[in-house]
């Protein structure tokens, strides 16, 4: 006999649902201070807030609050009496557009370490959001901050310390509060990225959102490190390599980080396109003629995927293009566009101002998974994106004379198919080695169980280490993990150690 469902039960269960979809869909709170009224209140609050009958909290929401209103005030006669900049020349505090408590992030969600300090001041995050600024994710770049209240009865005034300027370093300014991972977090929780799954199976809907991405405001004294994520992954992947190397001053003094960010399941000679033409865009905006060391000098640290989006910066293309796609260049029947574009994807040289790479778990000789059934089955219901479809494929359409089978096209396109041993991709990557002007490092997952087997044999599940293996390697290090090695303490200490000898 069938057992009814009490109907009580049913609508708890269904509120239950209710809920946590709701809660789940809601925004979080933005956690932005709040502005005072008037003059009068910000001079009150900044008077109280040195008082020692006020509470710790309490000072620091009305520190917080005091700054919000200079900031958005944008009155640059209460800015000047009341708030001193103590920080890189580049950067106008008064540009930021809202100012958040360090301590009022939320924390329940991080595991990793939380870099910070105490001493006296307020950590803070000064938010910027700039429409205009592809560079820059719609939540915005933050800055940390201290805020320290330099308080007397006719004048009370706030020492603004920049966090990320050499010159305020803990050993050069060792009384000042500090926290360095509150302004990733809060990126972390709010930035919408491109999802991990769904943009591999339907890239269209997330085709602009790709590019290059900063969190903090652009420093033309420090040398730019590009983080590229692998396969069904994004930014996001990055967050304890950021928060644990942005932590080291020596790295923090001379390094910004940016990531790159893509559909994980488009044609990787087409993400690829999409990258260089992002690191060019970058020099053209930050160093227009070319007179800043810093811009020739970027390193890229590429995981699994990322890492072959890597190497196609430092190499050059096959001399032979793909057999199944029409010469871009000689084929008077091919319209301009698709010739563009095809010439774009797959005709290429070593981009000069790239100074190191660091390939972790990339599979230079492809990987054995790509051709698993599994694999071929995610791979044919991964949609080519209608932009490559139409600028790319359109043509060849319409012209019947050039011989062309759309279906083994879109097949070879996919980013599955890209990384087979057997692929144009794979094959193209022994035939044109990295340019002797890079020197590249590899970083290699041999698996937590492998100490008794050989090298030949070893791996992290995904990618092999004779795929991962490159003979002319600076260096190589050999990381007892699986494939998700890049989030490993070892490994981040060794991309720290490179960095650190990329700058000498």
């Amino acid at each position: 006999m069938i057992r009814k469902i009490k109907p009580v039960l049913t609508f708890k269960v269904l509120i239950f649902v209710l809920v946590t979809t709701i809660a789940t869909s809601c925004s979080l709170p933005s956690r932005h201070a709040k502005a005072f009224n008037s003059k009068q209140e910000l001079e009150a609050a900044l008077i109280d807030s040195v008082s020692s009958k006020t509470k710790k909290i309490v000072s620091q929401r009305k520190v917080s609050s005091s700054l919000a209103t200079l900031i958005e005030s944008k009155d640059p006669t209460i800015s000047e009496t009341h708030l001193q900049w103590i920080g890189r020349k580049e950067i106008d505090p008064m540009s930021f557009s809202h100012v958040v408590r360090s301590n009022a992030v939320i924390r329940t969600n991080w595991s990793q370490e939380w870099h910070q300090s105490e001493g006296t001041g307020t950590p803070l995050i000064l938010l910027k959001k700039t429409k205009d600024d592809r560079s820059i994710n719609k939540i915005g770049e933050t800055l940390p901050v201290t805020a320290v209240v330099k308080s007397t009865e006719k004048n009370p005034k706030i020492l603004l310390y920049d966090l990320l300027d050499p010159k305020n370093d803990q050993a050069k300014v060792p009384e000042i509060a500090r926290d360095y991972t509150a302004p990733i977090n809060y990126l972390t929780r709010r930035t919408k990225l491109i999802p991990k799954v769904l943009a591999i199976i339907n890239a269209n809907r997330y085709m602009n959102r790709i590019g290059l991405r900063r969190m903090n405001p652009y420093d033309p004294n420090k040398i730019p490190i590009i983080l590229i994520h692998g396969f069904k992954a994004n930014p996001r992947a990055w967050v304890n390599l950021i928060n644990q190397l942005q932590a080291d001053p020596e790295i923090r003094n001379h390094y910004q980080f940016w990531t790159f960010s893509y559909p994980t399941g488009i044609p990787l000679h087409y993400s690829a396109m999409r990258l260089r033409k992002e690191l060019q865009a970058m020099q053209k905006k930050y160093a227009p003629n070319g007179k800043n060391p810093n811009l020739q000098k970027i390193v890229l640290v590429g995981h699994s995927m990322g890492g072959i989006l890597s190497r196609l910066m430092v190499s050059k293309n096959n001399k032979e293009l793909p057999p199944w796609m029409p010469s871009p260049t000689n084929n008077s029947q091919l319209p301009n566009k698709p010739k563009d574009l095809a010439a774009d994807m797959f005709i290429f040289k070593p981009q000069e101002y790239i100074g190191r790479v660091i390939f972790i778990a990339t599979p230079h000789r492809g990987t054995k998974v790509a051709s698993l059934k599994i694999s071929r089955m995610i791979n044919s219901i991964i949609r080519i994106p209608i932009e490559i479809q139409n600028s790319l494929l359109s043509g060849l359409r319409l012209n019947p004379d050039i011989p062309f089978e759309e279906a083994t096209a879109l097949m070879k396109l996919k980013s599955i198919d890209n990384v087979s041993p057997n692929s144009y991709l794979i094959r193209s990557l022994q035939s044109e080695k990295i340019s002797t002007k890079v020197p590249f490092h590899s970083i290699i997952g041999i698996g937590k169980f492998s100490s008794k087997k050989p090298l030949t044999e070893a791996t992290d599940l995904v990618v092999s280490y004779q795929s991962a293996h490159l003979k002319n390697a600076i260096s190589e290090l050999k990381v007892r993990a699986w494939h998700d090695l890049h989030k490993y303490n070892e490994t981040i200490t060794e991309v720290g150690e490179i960095l650190k000898q990329h700058n000498k």
